[in-house]
Formats: C-alpha cells, sequence, structure tokens
C-alpha cells in the first residue's frame, strides 16, 4: 500500500515548470505526472489557467489531476470540472477530503481502477453527471 503522506512529502516542494515556483497548491497530472499549480494566477494564459492549458496540450482538452493538498481528483474536460472524491482512503475506506482529520490514508486500488477505467473508456461524460463549469479558475 502507497501512504498518501509520501506523496504530500515528495512534491510539497517540487516547482512547476511553467512559473519555476512551489506551488501553494499544488496538483500531479495522473495521465503524465507533470506537476501543475491550480487557482492560481502566477500561470494564467489568455484568462486560462494552467491546469486547463496542460489539458489541451497533454490529454487533447480532458486532463486528471490529484491536487496534492486535499488528496482530491480533479478532472478538466474542456471548460467543465469535475470533482471526482479521492483515489486515497484511510484505513476504514473513507476519504479524508481536505485532509482535515490527518488520518493516514493508502492508494485504494479499487478506487484507483473505477478512475483509469473510465479514463481508458472514455466515459466520464456517461458516468458522472455533476459538471460544473470552471470559468478559467483552473
Amino acid at each position: 500500500k502507497q501512504w498518501y503522506q509520501r506523496r504530500v512529502r515528495d512534491y510539497r516542494h517540487v516547482k512547476c515548470n511553467v512559473c519555476q515556483t512551489v506551488p501553494q497548491d499544488p496538483a500531479i497530472c495522473l495521465i503524465c505526472g507533470d506537476l501543475v499549480c491550480v487557482r492560481s494566477q502566477c500561470c494564467k494564459w489568455l484568462e486560462m489557467g494552467e491546469c486547463t492549458k496542460h489539458a489541451q496540450q497533454c490529454g487533447t482538452g480532458t486532463a486528471i489531476y490529484l491536487v496534492i493538498m486535499s488528496s482530491t481528483v480533479v478532472i478538466i474536460r474542456g471548460e467543465r470540472v469535475y470533482l471526482w472524491g479521492s483515489v486515497y482512503l484511510d484505513q476504514h475506506d473513507e476519504e479524508d477530503i481536505d485532509l482535515k482529520r490527518g488520518k493516514t490514508l493508502y492508494l485504494s486500488n479499487t478506487r484507483y481502477e473505477c478512475l483509469n477505467q473510465q479514463w481508458i473508456s472514455h466515459s466520464f461524460d456517461h458516468v458522472l453527471k455533476r459538471w460544473g463549469w470552471h470559468q478559467s479558475q483552473f
């Protein structure tokens, strides 16, 4: 089992490739592994946030991110965003969104496989029903 705390430690001081600073709210692209700034003004380009720009370059408009400081998986698809939940759970198979409870988190193979299956089968639009508009915030 992989501890979530290891991911936080590994990426907490990594610099963004675009702005060359350590992001306040970093995210890892689960498609390519790049680190991006989330909801940050530093990497905005033509009113487009770094996650949206990266999604265009990496996944032709769709990308999956793990937001490090919250353990939340965020999916960007064009101008839409979906807060998927987490692939890291505690010993009782519960999420700790925003890491408020301070429990040790482990990679859930079941959740990871579900997310992976949705990605490889292109079924996000069919399975996920509560999409929102990110309005250039990502």
